[in-house]
C-alpha cells in the first residue's frame, strides 16, 4: 500500500446529523493536526467509527460497522469506535474485540488527536470525558463539514430534559445543556463564510433551547439573532417537541426572513393511552389545533413528524385512532418506526410487548396512508413555484417516471423549502445546474417520494415558442 508523509484518517459517521456534527468537529481537530480526510479505509492510517445505539437497527449498523473495520485492519491502522455506542459499552467493546485501539464517548471528540496518538502507543485508552465542558467549546472547535457545501448543520444543544420510556438518549447524552448565542452566532458566521446558504438546526429538543441557561424565549432569540448573517439565506428548524412551541416562537418564525415554513415536530404517537405510556403529552386534540395554527401563521407551510408503531400494549383500536389522527392531521411528510425494545429504558419492562411481524404490519397500514396523503399534497401543488438549492447531478434509470417527464437522462437535483437533507425527498432539475445555486422553477410533478420541476427561464421560453 503506496504511502505518503502525510497521515490519513477515514471516518464512517452512523446515525443522526446531530451525530455528524461530532463527527465533523473530530475531523477539524485531526485536519488541524495534519492528518488529511480519506474515502478509502485501505489507504487510512486511522479509522474511526463514530456510532449510533438510539434504536436495534442502529445498533445493528453500528456492530456491523465495527466488526467489518476491524477484520480488514491493516498492520499499523489503529481503529477508534466513538459516539453513543462507545458512551454506552466502550470498556466492553475494548475488552471484548482486540482490535479496538481505542474508544471515544460522547464529550470526548475534541481529544481525539491525542486519542489516537495515545492509542498508537499501545495503551488502547477509554476516554469518556465531561460532556458539558465539549458542549461549550462548540462553535470554537475546528470542524470539517462534509455536507454538501450549501448546506450545514448546527446543533444548538446537547442531551435532552424528558423523560419519554421508549428514550435511552438521556443516558447517553445527559440532560438538555444548550450553547450560548454568542457562540451559535460565531459558528454560523463561520460556516456561512466557508460557502454554507443553509443551516439545518439541530438538537435534541429544539424548542426547549435556552431553558437550562436561564434564558426566556431562547429559540426566538437564536432566530432574531442569526436575521443579522447577510449572506445566509435559509434557516431549517428541526425536532421541536410539540408542548413547547409557543405563540412567540411561531411570530418569530413568520417575522424572520431567514427561517423557512418547515416544521419538523416528532409527535410519536396519537392515542392518549400510548401517549401516556409512553411519557408524552397525551394531548392528540392540541397538536391538531397546533398544526391550524401553524399554518395560519405560516403560509403554505410543511409540516413533518415521527410515529413509533407496536409500542408496548397497543392495540389495534390504537392503532386505528392513530390512522384517524393522521387523516385528519393532512400532514406533508411522516416517517414510521416500529418500537425498538431499549436495554434501560422504562419501557424495557413492561408487559405485552407486541410481535415484530405485528409491528410491521402495523407500520406498513400506516405508511400506506400517509402515502396516499403525501401524493394528495404533492398534486395539490403542481404549478407552485420553488427555489431549488442545488445539491449534484444523477443519472435516471430507463423507465424512470421523472426522466420521461422532463426527457433528460442526466437531471440536476436538490431541495426546495419543503424537503429537509436526508429525511425528505429531492426535487429534480431539468437542464445543467452548478451544485450551490438557486434555481427558480415550476413543480411540473411528482413520485412517491421525490417532486420534479422545471427552471422558469425553460418553462417560459417554451410558452412563448408555443405562441408563436
Amino acid at each position: 500500500m503506496p504511502r505518503t508523509a502525510e497521515r490519513r484518517v477515514f471516518l464512517a459517521s452512523l446515525g443522526c446529523a446531530k451525530n455528524l456534527v461530532d463527527s465533523e468537529v473530530m475531523l477539524g481537530s485531526l485536519a488541524v493536526g495534519g492528518w488529511a480526510l480519506t474515502s478509502d479505509a485501505d489507504d487510512a492510517d486511522a479509522i474511526i467509527v463514530n456510532t449510533c445505539t438510539f434504536i436495534d437497527p442502529a445498533k445493528v449498523e453500528s456492530i456491523d460497522a465495527i466488526m467489518r473495520y476491524a477484520s480488514a485492519k491493516k498492520p499499523g491502522q489503529t481503529l477508534v469506535v466513538a459516539g453513543c455506542m462507545a458512551q454506552r459499552s466502550g470498556n466492553e467493546l475494548r475488552d471484548l474485540m482486540p482490535e479496538i485501539d481505542a474508544v471515544v464517548g460522547t464529550g470526548a471528540y475534541p481529544k481525539i488527536l491525542d486519542v489516537i496518538e495515545e492509542a498508537r502507543t499501545g495503551a488502547r485508552p477509554v476516554h469518556l470525558e465531561d460532556r458539558d465542558a465539549y458542549v461549550e467549546r462548540l462553535g470554537f472547535l475546528p470542524r470539517v463539514v462534509t455536507t454538501p457545501r450549501s448546506t450545514a448543520y448546527l446543533k444548538i444543544s446537547e442531551g435532552c430534559n424528558h423523560t419519554c420510556a421508549f428514550c435511552i438518549i438521556p443516558t447517553l447524552r445527559g440532560l438538555g445543556k444548550s450553547r450560548t448565542v454568542a457562540s451559535l452566532v460565531a459558528e454560523a458566521r463561520a460556516l456561512v463564510a466557508g460557502g454554507a446558504r443553509e443551516l439545518v438546526i439541530v438538537s435534541q429538543d429544539t424548542s426547549d433551547y435556552g431553558r437550562d441557561i436561564g434564558m426566556k424565549d431562547g429559540l426566538v432569540r437564536l432566530i432574531e439573532a442569526l436575521e443579522d448573517i447577510a449572506d445566509l439565506k435559509w434557516v431549517r428548524l428541526l425536532y421541536l417537541y410539540p408542548t413547547s412551541v409557543t405563540d412567540a416562537m411561531i411570530a418569530a418564525m413568520r417575522a424572520s426572513t431567514k427561517i423557512l415554513p418547515y416544521v419538523d415536530m416528532p409527535l410519536q404517537h396519537a392515542h392518549p393511552d400510548v401517549l401516556r405510556a409512553m411519557r408524552r403529552p397525551p394531548q392528540p386534540e392540541r397538536y391538531l389545533d397546533l398544526f391550524g395554527k401553524l399554518r395560519a401563521a405560516l403560509p403554505d407551510a410543511t409540516i413533518r413528524s415521527t410515529f413509533i408503531v407496536g409500542f408496548p400494549g397497543e392495540t389495534e383500536e390504537h392503532v386505528d385512532y392513530l390512522i384517524s389522527f393522521i387523516e385528519r392531521a393532512r400532514l406533508d411528510r411522516v416517517g414510521f418506526f416500529t418500537y425498538s425494545r431499549e436495554e434501560g429504558t422504562a419501557a424495557y419492562a413492561l408487559p405485552d410487548q407486541i410481535p415484530h411481524k405485528i409491528k410491521q404490519a402495523r407500520a406498513s397500514r400506516c405508511r400506506d396512508v400517509q402515502r396516499r396523503i403525501t401524493n394528495r399534497n404533492d398534486a395539490a401543488r403542481i404549478g407552485e413555484m420553488v427555489d431549488v438549492l442545488v445539491e449534484g447531478t444523477r443519472a435516471l434509470p430507463v423507465g424512470s417516471p421523472v426522466r420521461s417527464a422532463l426527457g433528460e437522462r442526466t437531471v440536476a437535483f436538490g431541495r426546495s423549502r419543503r424537503e429537509a437533507p436526508q429525511v425528505d425527498g429531492v426535487v429534480y432539475l431539468a437542464g445543467r445546474h452548478s451544485v450551490g445555486d438557486f434555481v427558480q422553477a415550476r413543480v411540473e410533478g411528482h413520485t412517491d417520494f421525490d417532486r420534479y420541476a422545471r427552471p422558469v427561464a425553460v418553462a417560459q421560453g417554451e410558452a412563448l415558442a408555443g405562441i408563436v
